[in-house]
């Protein structure tokens, strides 16, 4: 009887183009963790019956699928996450590097695009892996630490997993991960413009949205739709205590405009950047914390804006400018 290495384990993705029908992953994203479940609600008969017992019969009812996931950023994988969670989207440029912007989506029915993760373990004995469509991302996390690779975790909800008819392949990216000491943020306006500040040592970004599955009398245990809700946009950073501003701009609500900026340095087609701006954060907190030095941590919600609207209108809370090699998400 054999057995099935872990070491071997690949993740890959792609967008769908029917919500729920599986397809053949685009892109392997080099990931550190891949927590994949299907979710069964378990029907429990327990009429009584005349006898001392509790459990009478078990039946299966509706069926949806969850994972989480998680690793060092890579410039051209984060894309279809953002695609996901946002939904709104453009692309600019004759050749590389490509502009991809994202920012909500407040046209049509306002739902973002749906992916397919594929889960490559070897153990299914045709497909040599498991797939979860209809995949919906409800939580998207960026985190950099100067002493550290830029990481992110993702969460998400979807249909019940699927065999695919043949293996996948393994098509992995060629974009190395960006260390977290070559990021930058503006505070009161955007970095490039004489705002930069250069003490924030720690810096993260949350973009969270409502997942709800709706299950229906429609003959299929998978849900009948999962829908997508509002966007919150939350985070926090840490900034070596130079200064009080950071605890007078929560004491005077001032809401000034963030942006971060992340960047391998690279030039035409090396280029792989993301650029999170924010033209209204309010803090939530801002504490200091006494270390070998002081330092303030300091806790935002992103503000919804005209500003940082894409192109199909409305108000949105951030907009993510993503330079790379890929032609479209």
């Amino acid at each position: 009887m054999g057995v099935f290495a872990g070491a071997r384990r690949w993740v890959g993705i792609a967008k769908e183009v029917t919500p729920g029908t599986a397809v053949a992953p685009a892109l392997t994203i080099p990931v550190d963790k891949f927590d994949p479940s299907d979710d069964v609600t378990q029907l429990d008969d327990q009429a009584l019956r005349g006898s001392m017992s509790k459990q009478y019969g078990q039946y299966s009812g509706p069926i949806m699928s969850s994972w989480d996931l998680g690793g060092p950023m890579f410039g051209d994988a984060l894309g279809y996450l953002l695609h996901n969670v946002l939904g709104g989207y453009a692309v600019t440029g004759a050749s590389a590097p490509y502009s991809h912007t994202f920012s909500l989506l407040n046209s049509g029915d306002g739902q973002p695009v749906t992916h397919t993760l594929t889960d490559a373990t070897g153990i299914p004995a045709t497909g040599l892996a498991r797939q979860y469509p209809y995949s919906c991302v409800s939580e998207l996390t960026i985190t950099w630490n100067a002493e550290q690779l830029c990481s992110w975790e993702a969460k998400a909800t979807g249909w019940p997993s699927v065999v695919p008819g043949a293996p996948p392949t393994n098509t992995l990216s060629t974009v190395p991960p960006i260390p977290s000491w070559r990021g930058a943020v503006g505070i009161g306006g955007p970095a490039s413009a004489g705002t930069l500040v250069t003490d924030v040592t720690e810096f993260s970004v949350t973009l969270s949205r409502e997942v709800t599955p709706y299950n229906t009398a429609d003959g299929s245990q998978a849900p009948f739709v999962i829908a997508r809700g509002a966007l919150d946009v939350t985070g926090k950073f840490t900034q070596i205590a130079q200064s009080e501003q950071r605890l007078l701009d929560l004491l005077a609500n001032t809401q000034p405009q963030l942006q971060f900026l992340l960047s391998n340095g690279g030039t035409l087609g090396g280029l792989v950047s993301v650029q999170f701006d924010f033209q209204k954060v309010g803090y939530r907190t801002t504490k200091i914390n006494q270390g070998t030095i002081f330092v303030y941590d300091v806790e935002f919600q992103a503000i919804a804006n005209a500003t940082n609207a894409g192109a199909s209108g409305g108000l949105a809370p951030a907009k993510v400018v993503l330079n790379n090699a890929v032609t479209t998400y």
